[in-house]
């Protein structure tokens, strides 16, 4: 499939800019809610851009007003398990793809609930629109979030504030989530907010990729480890000029992480 002819379902829009891919979610009639063909559609934009050589880094946005609300409730019915649990396994592979995978922008157009909590946490630099907000109605489904954001969530924002935001189903302004690590930066409009992820990802692409994937790696899988265990696998990611083929080197110490 060529970079020129690419298709990814009604509710996907996909383009290249500055050697990123850039993804946005566009089911705007439903806040950008998420049906399971969606997220199928999604996952495969995903794994065109970590499989393709010409793309460096994905940049993750909706349009409206909405980045998503997560799991259409109205076209998969929380009761049915098995539906349940075919959406859960597709969010939680992309989940896997972003932490994984190449560098990721999530540029946060509007309110983030559910998986748009789940994107923003996977992601390396979080950049939200001043009047979004993050929430987690799954404890009000009776669903359980189980397709990895709390281990994400504990490592990031910590366990207390994971407690309010599953348990309680907290409301976290754009504001409040500044300050608890949750994004990294506000932007006062949508124009804005694509303008200053173009640049975040201007800078990216500048930089050596393969130092920058195993940064990226490093950064993400090294806190729980011991400190021997971990300075072993750091040693390997700054031996990345030993290898003639880096993106080899790449997957296989991507392998050293799973």
């Amino acid at each position: 499939m060529s970079s020129e002819n690419l298709e990814f379902g009604d509710f996907i829009q996909f383009s290249i800019k500055k050697k990123f891919g850039i993804i946005k979610l566009n089911r705007i009639h439903r806040a950008n809610a998420i049906t399971i063909e969606m997220a199928k559609n999604l996952k495969k934009a995903i794994e065109f851009c970590q499989n393709s050589e010409k793309i460096r880094g994905i940049i993750l946005t909706g349009n409206g007003t909405s980045f998503t609300t997560g799991m259409d409730i109205n076209e998969i019915d929380g009761s049915d398990h098995t539906a349940v649990q075919e959406y859960e396994e597709t969010a939680a592979s992309i989940q896997e793809l972003f932490y994984y995978g190449k560098p990721l922008i999530c540029a946060i157009n509007g309110k983030a609930m559910g998986d748009g909590v789940a994107y923003a946490i996977c992601s390396d630099y979080r950049i939200a629109v001043k009047d979004c907000f993050f929430m987690m109605p799954e404890i009000n489904l009776g669903v359980f979030p189980g397709t990895g954001i709390i281990v994400l969530m504990t490592r990031i924002i910590g366990i207390p504030w994971t407690k309010k935001i599953l348990m309680f189903a907290e409301k976290i302004s754009a504001i409040k989530a500044l300050e608890i690590g949750l994004i990294d930066q506000i932007v006062e409009n949508q124009e804005e907010l694509i303008k200053v992820a173009l640049d975040r990802a201007k800078f990216l692409f500048t930089k050596n990729q393969t130092v920058l994937n195993a940064i990226k790696l490093c950064s993400n899988h090294l806190s729980d480890k011991s400190y021997r265990d971990a300075y072993e696998l750091e040693k390997l990611g700054s031996a990345w000029y030993r290898y003639e083929d880096k993106d080899e080197y790449i997957k296989d110490f991507r392998k050293q992480f799973y």
